[in-house]
């Protein structure tokens, strides 16, 4: 399967097609991840549908031009528009794991009556991410993360000493760590999160779209996982009842595989009975 490349006025978005079914399933990744995670969703697919699996700016193969233009809504519907036009499609499913996620609720946010279904594992953007809280710090802070994220060292004492005191858990140490252990995975962060920062989803209007348009939607989340807890995501998951919410026996880097094996030993259509 070859990968086909989106160019765009700000940039080229890698993907690939698997399937040519005219029921199309969009699948966005996590951050520092790329269309590859997505391997284990393939047995999946059926005859009659298709799977775009990404790679987002900044991640695979995919590049943004210039770290002076910011991935607005505005940009993004852009892109979309392009992408429907160049696949040949204009009703799609939406699936995506943190970061994708909210690249998923952004979308259809956007394009609300193009979607059919929601599935969203552990999303960002409903209840705002460690990263995503540093990057948005108004202007002296910005430059303080800039230096965090590649002059590490003294972050990482003062974290410690935070856990230390029992005022962070060694989850998250363990997790930001993991994110910054090269200077090349620390500019991910920094790019990454400056130029996607306007891109956040407006979640009283999806709310209200999910619910006027009964829009098939579930959300997984991982029992262990200390980033984006199930209790963090209950008051989004309160205000739609027709919402389905499953918890798997793992954390917040396994959803994506735990999720797949889940779908195969449970093929439940998404807002209602398989």
């Amino acid at each position: 399967m070859s990968t086909r490349f989106l160019e765009t006025s700000f940039g080229h978005l890698a993907y690939k097609r698997h399937g040519k079914g005219s029921e199309v399933f969009v699948l966005f990744h996590g951050f520092g991840q790329s269309m590859k995670v997505y391997d284990p969703y393939l047995p999946l697919r059926k005859e009659n549908e298709s799977y775009l699996v990404f790679d987002i700016f900044y991640h695979g193969q995919s590049s943004w031009k210039t770290a002076d233009k910011k991935l607005t809504k505005e940009i993004w519907r852009e892109i979309w528009v392009q992408l429907m036009a160049e696949e040949k499609f204009d009703a799609f499913h939406l699936i995506g794991y943190s970061m994708g996620g909210k690249f998923c609720l952004v979308t259809y946010e956007l394009f609300p009556e193009r979607v059919k279904s929601l599935l969203l594992m552990a999303p960002d953007g409903i209840k705002t991410g460690f990263w995503y809280n540093m990057a948005t710090f108004p202007g002296y802070m910005n430059r303080l993360f800039k230096r965090v994220v590649f002059h590490p060292d003294r972050f990482f004492r003062v974290m410690d000493f935070l856990h230390s005191l029992g005022l962070l858990q060694s989850s998250l140490i363990k997790f930001v760590k993991s994110q910054m252990q090269t200077r090349t995975m620390r500019a991910q962060i920094y790019f990454t999160w400056s130029v996607f920062k306007p891109l956040q989803p407006d979640i009283g209007k999806i709310i209200v779209y999910i619910r006027e348009r009964g829009t098939p939607a579930m959300l997984v989340t991982g029992k262990y996982d200390k980033m984006i807890t199930s209790k963090n995501l209950q008051r989004f998951n309160s205000k739609i009842p027709h919402l389905q919410q499953v918890e798997l026996e793992c954390g917040h880097n396994d959803l994506i595989e735990k999720t797949a094996k889940f779908l195969i030993k449970n093929p439940v259509k998404i807002g209602g009975e398989g």
